[in-house]
């Protein structure tokens, strides 16, 4: 909705862009659904000059591959009512656009880019079915920068200096929301209600400035004809680099390849010229197609190439992430001060193991190994250096899990289990006797006077065929037990079931 202070100037505006009698009285008729084509016909023909123009571009440009009508009988008839209203209204604001109220305003530019506008606009309607409504089309995206003519009649000075600071079409609007509290569609939109265009006009008219979106409907694929036609007017007044770089951008927002876009604007290019004599405005510069098409191809490498590098960073990212997600995962698995598996994952482990031995059939050994007089060394060093005791025993351990198939955990406090597959009884024994010597053979220098050595209890079980052990519980048990008469015998040795 327009501010009202703009509200009031534009209605006591006696300068305003305007429509001929006989127009405002085609317009009257159209919206009527019985309406008279001999009444229609007769009215137009109360202007000559608009008469002449409407047979002119019905017989060259939108029916040139059918017999030439003779007479604004036939003209009408052909074109339809929507048709001829969209022509018919496109003639006469190109016409009486007065060249001294719009003094240093660049109506050359102005109406270049309405007339590319529309062209373009309906050309995207007949590419996406929508041909029944292409005139309807053509008309709004003529229309959409109309209120430019109409902010300029009310502001003229302030409104240039606007069109002197603004970059681009873009920018004149923000500058315009800024100013005025509106921009030069919604005056556009007042405009079309005044002169009573149709409702659905009116509102493209206002919706013509917004941004692209995916249409679900046909209204929104009507309302994005008219969006992209005002930026490829843009592009197109800018040169064929930035017409290629519009239309790759534009075309999967209607079901385009990019050359197909490129196709049709530059088939478009051949009906302007013609056009715009009818219309007599000066046609743009007209762009070189071939180089449009390798502005299209160089696009297309860069953007091959962007997206290239783009995967890449995707695939180091998923790479790191995944790296860092088995991090995560491994941290979840190991005990934080000997980052050896702990309890959970460890006894996780050796369920499955259980399970496989069960299926298959092949030994399974277990080692419970406890640390002798642990309690003596927190008491006697401290804390520290019995953490430091766990450590030096988790390496060793560390080293027999790299050599052979084997895992080992934490267990709890000074406690430990290595799970060892396919290990039968002796097999297991020997395994565990090279550890106990190794951990014997383990000194601990914790000043120039002490010199501490440590020893562990072993117990050993094992899963053979004729081994009773109906769970992982009752292994564990057997293991710990076995471990308690290594305590009890002596320690520093290894017991079996």
């Amino acid at each position: 909705m327009l501010p009202d202070s703009l509200s009031r100037s534009l209605e006591g505006c006696t300068q305003l862009p305007s429509l001929p009698q006989v127009l405002l009285r085609v317009i009257e008729l159209a919206r009527d659904p019985n309406v008279n084509m001999r009444e229609m016909v007769a009215t137009i023909g109360n202007d000559p000059s608009l008469s002449v123009q409407l047979l002119s571009l019905a017989n060259t440009v939108f029916y040139s591959s059918q017999r030439s009508v003779e007479d604004l009988q036939q003209a009408v008839s052909r074109l339809g009512i929507e048709r001829t209203l969209s022509l018919a209204l496109s003639c006469s604001l190109v016409a009486t656009t007065d060249t001294r109220t719009a003094a240093s305003l660049n109506l050359e530019r102005y109406w270049q880019r309405s007339l590319v506008s529309a062209m373009s606009a309906r050309l995207l309607a007949n590419s996406i079915g929508l041909s029944t409504d292409s005139s309807a089309i053509f008309t709004a995206a003529l229309l959409q920068d109309v209120g430019m003519l109409g902010i300029h009649a009310v502001d003229t000075a302030r409104y240039l200096s606007l069109l002197d600071r603004a970059s681009d079409h873009r920018s004149l609007v923000e500058l315009e929301r800024d100013t005025y509290g509106t921009d030069h569609a919604e005056v556009g939109e007042w405009l079309a209600r005044k002169w009573k265009l149709s409702e659905r006009t009116a509102k493209w008219i206002r919706d013509s400035h917004q941004a692209m979106t995916i249409a679900e409907t046909r209204e929104q694929q009507a309302k994005n004809c008219i969006v992209a036609s005002g930026l490829i007017a843009d592009a197109w007044l800018q040169g064929e680099a930035a017409t290629s770089r519009h239309a790759t951008q534009l075309a999967s927002y209607f079901g385009l390849e990019s050359s197909e876009m490129i196709a049709h604007l530059i088939s478009l290019q051949e009906q302007l010229p013609s056009v715009a004599m009818l219309y007599n405005v000066t046609p743009p510069e007209r762009l070189d197609p071939n180089q449009i098409m390798h502005e299209a191809k160089m696009l297309l490498l860069e953007r091959t190439a962007r997206l290239h590098q783009e995967l890449q960073q995707k695939q180091q990212e998923l790479e790191l992430l995944r790296l860092e997600q088995e991090e995560l995962t491994l941290k979840a698995q190991l005990d934080s001060l000997t980052e050896l598996y702990n309890r959970e994952h460890l006894e996780k482990t050796l369920r499955h193991q259980f399970d496989e031995t069960r299926r298959t059939g092949n030994p399974l050994s277990i080692v419970f190994v406890d640390l002798d007089h642990f309690k003596e060394v927190n008491d006697r060093f401290g804390h520290a250096v019995g953490d430091e005791v766990l450590i030096k025993l988790s390496s060793l351990m560390r080293q027999a899990m790299s050599e052979e198939d084997i895992h080992a955990g934490r267990y709890g406090g000074d406690e430990f289990i290595l799970v060892l597959p396919g290990y039968d009884m002796e097999r297991a024994r020997t395994f565990a006797e090279v550890l106990r010597a190794k951990i014997g053979a383990l000194p601990l220098v914790t000043s120039a006077n002490d010199r501490l050595q440590v020893t562990a209890s072993f117990g050993l079980a094992t899963i053979e065929r004729s081994t009773p052990y109906q769970n992982v519980e009752s292994l564990i048990k057997a293991a710990d037990r076995c471990m308690y008469r290594s305590k009890h015998d002596g320690r520093d040795r290894i017991s079996v079931i």
